[in-house]
């Protein structure tokens, strides 16, 4: 059960973030944090990740990715034998995925006047460049859980070739 602690920081930090935005920020609103790199820019994503449309299948994107996050606790509670790493890397992803999940249930049931997944954290090099998409705390930790995943992946599968040649 302690490996799902991740995931509730991160359901807690996105949700709290997420609400501070939207009530400090107007929508479309840009604040500078760390000059030029990092701006707080409030936006309302109705689509899936980047922005990419999701037309009249926002219910279908809520139960599928109720369905995985279901499946995720269900896998870091239940077994035993994961290593330390794949469960962190999965309790992160968790923790993103219900992050935006609440978001998108807020949509659709139209609750406190969300239109969308609440993104706001804006990277770039002043008026420069600036990274195309707008994200926040769920997205960063869905994917450093998945490069973590990745990681950890690759290493356990080294570390098995080398007790096989060793064996």
């Amino acid at each position: 059960m302690y490996r799902i602690i991740p995931a509730i920081i991160v359901v807690l930090i996105d949700q709290f973030s997420k609400y501070l935005v939207k009530t400090k920020f107007i929508l479309f609103e840009s604040q500078s944090i760390i000059e030029p790199f990092l701006r707080f820019t409030y936006i309302e994503n109705s689509g899936l990740a980047f922005g990419l449309p999701v037309g009249g299948f926002a219910w279908l994107l809520f139960l599928i990715t109720l369905i995985i996050s279901l499946y995720i606790s269900y896998y870091i509670i239940s077994y035993n034998n994961i290593i330390k790493y794949e469960a962190l890397s999965l309790s992160l992803i968790l923790g993103g995925a219900i992050g935006n999940l609440i978001d998108r249930g807020l949509t659709l049931l139209n609750l406190f006047n969300y239109k969308g997944v609440i993104d706001f954290i804006d990277i770039g090099i002043g008026d420069f460049y600036r990274w195309p998409y707008i994200f926040n705390i769920a997205d960063l930790n869905v994917s450093l859980g998945i490069i973590i995943f990745i990681l950890c992946s690759y290493f356990n599968s080294n570390q098995n070739d080398l007790e096989d040649e060793v064996a």
